[in-house]
């Protein structure tokens, strides 16, 4: 990993603009996780390393940010699933930038 990676990941948000998630699940195979963000909040730096599914609870506009510099935008849907292969891993910052909250659990596959 990038020495910019490990900086981007170290940073700093403000407590008053993260977002919050619970880990439900932590084992040898499969890390679940629940995500709220309200609008406003953000992510915060972290790196993906293992593929993993998001399903969204909610609907919310969010912005992401890579470290490689790269933003874009997306709109999340209630009851959708998707599949993330994140190759040799990224890391990224969401932000939401909508007026609802972004609610969704995270299933990630661990690497044996």
């Amino acid at each position: 990993m990038s020495q910019h990676l490990r900086e981007k990941t170290e940073s700093q948000i403000p407590a008053e603009n993260q977002g919050h998630y619970d880990t439900l699940l932590d084992n040898e195979t499969t890390r679940i996780t629940f995500h709220r963000i309200r609008p406003g909040e953000q992510s915060g730096w972290h790196i993906h390393d293992t593929n993993y599914v998001g399903y969204h609870i909610e609907a919310a506009k969010l912005q992401y940010e890579r470290a490689d510099g790269s933003v874009g935008e997306i709109q999340s849907e209630p009851g959708k699933s998707f599949f993330y292969d994140v190759g040799e891993g990224f890391e990224h910052n969401v932000t939401n930038i909508g007026v609802t909250d972004m609610v969704a659990l995270e299933i990630e596959y661990k690497k044996g």
